[in-house]
């Protein structure tokens, strides 16, 4: 067996590109632009690579990032599409929005005195969209401070008011009347805006399972995330759009130990054979990011095969039941996440057994490790 590491992801970008396919067509009635989300390295899955297999297809307005160190990195590898700044400008980042012409989502009226006195100081106009709180309780202002900032607009004339947006909390369990609450006070907050004069070329609520479900929140841009890497916002999408997982995560197998009936598996003895065993050692652990909650519950791919992860996981090492299988050797291939012979295993499979969500294994993974990609 090669000394290299054998875990790895594979990026499979081609994915990606059918995904942006598969949203493009649930905006082509509406006719609203695309903003890809690719805050967190691209949930994982590496945000340079994303964004330059995205960047130049027709329907992209621009790239959606969460912080400055995201835009420095995009520019630095030569993206010159629109990034927005989604949650807010620190205090103290002005001059590095301006720097790195990254257009400014607001979240509070301090932020709108601090970017206008940077931007007048170089004598530039700096777009900006405003974001209101429509119920996610998170960043933004609240509709008195929003319509407030809009009737004194001119106060900041070195500021352009581009967009206004929010974001839909419920959007994933589309059945959830919330949904259409956020949505109604949304349109009431924009149709507040227009009378006070303020038309936002820009206007966008939606997020994936938003564009999914509610095409009354598409208004002119999408800012789609989960979608984009393959993954649906729940089950009640499945049968909206037809996505390609972007994201597989292979190793090999270690070693195999062969084990009489009652041995222990694992910290805590958690699991016991039942009879003579064969367990196959497969060196993935919770340190990079396969979560000790898939313990006694996940499975693994070996030659098409799904085997079952026993034991608890450790930081560096899980074990798998392979005694149904015949002569398993070290080196084997182990799909983790992916496809192998008929079979497949998903993220939203593995999320279920943690008892967590897709985002969460994405980040986790992409962080910790290398990735190979498929273009």
């Amino acid at each position: 067996m090669s000394s290299e590491n054998p875990n790895h992801l594979v990026i499979d970008l081609r994915a990606a590109v059918r995904n942006f396919a598969e949203i493009r067509g649930l905006v082509r009635d509406t006719g609203a632009q695309i903003m890809p989300v690719v805050k967190s390295d691209a949930y994982g899955h590496g945000m340079v690579r994303i964004v330059r297999a995205l960047e130049k297809r027709d329907g992209i307005w621009g790239f959606g990032i969460s912080n400055l160190e995201e835009a420095v990195i995009l520019r630095q590898n030569g993206v010159s599409a629109r990034l927005m700044l989604m949650s807010g400008v620190w205090p103290g980042s002005e001059e590095d929005v301006l720097g790195l012409d990254v257009i400014a989502g607001v979240t509070d009226m301090a932020a709108l005195e601090r970017l206008e006195k940077k931007a007048g100081a170089r004598e530039i106009e700096l777009a900006v969209h405003l974001k209101v709180d429509t119920g996610m309780g998170r960043f933004g202002l609240s509709r008195k401070d929003l319509l407030k900032a809009v009737a004194v607009r001119s106060s900041w004339p070195h500021l352009r008011f581009e967009g206004l947006y929010s974001h839909l909390s419920s959007a994933d369990v589309p059945e959830d009347p919330f949904n259409r609450i956020q949505i109604r006070s949304f349109q009431d907050i924009l149709d507040a805006v227009r009378k006070l004069g303020w038309q936002p070329s820009m206007v966008h609520l939606a997020n994936s399972a938003g564009t999914i479900h509610f095409p009354g929140s598409h208004y002119n841009m999408v800012r789609p995330g989960l979608a984009f890497y393959g993954c649906y916002p729940g089950e009640a999408s499945r049968k909206f759009v037809q996505l390609s997982p972007v994201m597989e995560y292979k190793s090999r197998v270690a070693c195999v130990r062969e084990s009489p009936g009652q041995f222990p598996v694992g910290y805590g003895h958690s699991f016991v054979t039942s009879g003579p065993s064969r367990i196959a050692v497969v060196p993935v652990g919770y340190d990079h990011g396969y979560m000790r909650a898939l313990s006694n519950r996940a499975n693994v791919l070996i030659r098409g095969e799904r085997c079952r992860v026993v034991g608890r996981i450790s930081m560096k090492a899980l074990m798998v039941d392979v005694t149904r299988l015949k002569s398993v050797s070290v080196g084997e291939e182990v799909v983790l996440i992916g496809s192998q012979g008929a079979e497949s295993i998903t993220l939203e499979e593995l999320a279920g057994h943690a008892g967590t969500i897709s985002y969460e294994l994405m980040c986790l993974l992409g962080r910790r490790n290398r990735k190979k990609i498929k273009e």
